[in-house]
């Protein structure tokens, strides 16, 4: 799944849609980029869900509404077309640096964050809404919110939040 998420397949979307652009004003072509990219993202999660995954510390939440409570050992979390609420509140302390991902796609979601630990949120929006709990908005790019955090004398979480075509609420 981090294909979706990655720098180069963004990057290929973009020149295909520069192509094709280029293709319907020189060349009287029309191509529906947008339409293809879109069923080749159906298809593709469509598949994910026929085969599964072997990974088994990870908690997805598909077509429904759920509430999620965290804990250490799951390193990813998924909202795909449906709502879904995920507590990290009961993480309290951290021996090492922990890294987890949270990805909604097509879905909506609110993320609540430990309160006594220090965290590090990167957000990456595509066509979605991000609310981070310092006020930032955001639509389309990437954010980096912390809560006070000191990566340099304390254990962090880490988190790598990705929101395409959905909305998260993150509260702190």
């Amino acid at each position: 799944m981090n294909f979706i998420w990655s720098g180069l397949f963004w990057g290929v979307i973009l020149v295909l849609f520069g192509l094709s652009i280029i293709i319907r004003h020189t060349l009287n072509i029309d191509i529906p980029i947008f339409k293809i990219v879109f069923a080749l993202i159906l298809i593709y999660f469509g598949v994910k869900l026929l085969i599964g995954t072997s990974n088994k510390n990870k908690d997805t939440i598909i077509f429904n509404k759920t509430r999620i409570n965290a804990t250490s050992k799951n390193d990813e979390y998924n909202i795909i077309f449906g709502s879904g609420e995920i507590d990290l509140q009961n993480i309290e302390t951290l021996q090492s640096n922990m890294n987890k991902e949270i990805n909604v796609v097509f879905g909506s979601g609110r993320l609540y964050l430990p309160k006594n630990v220090p965290v590090v949120v990167k957000v990456e929006t595509v066509f979605g809404e991000s609310k981070l709990p310092d006020g930032k908005t955001d639509f389309f790019g990437d954010y980096i919110y912390r809560n006070n955090a000191d990566p340099v004398n304390e254990n962090v979480l880490y988190l790598e939040v990705n929101v395409i075509f959905g909305s998260m609420v993150i509260e702190g």
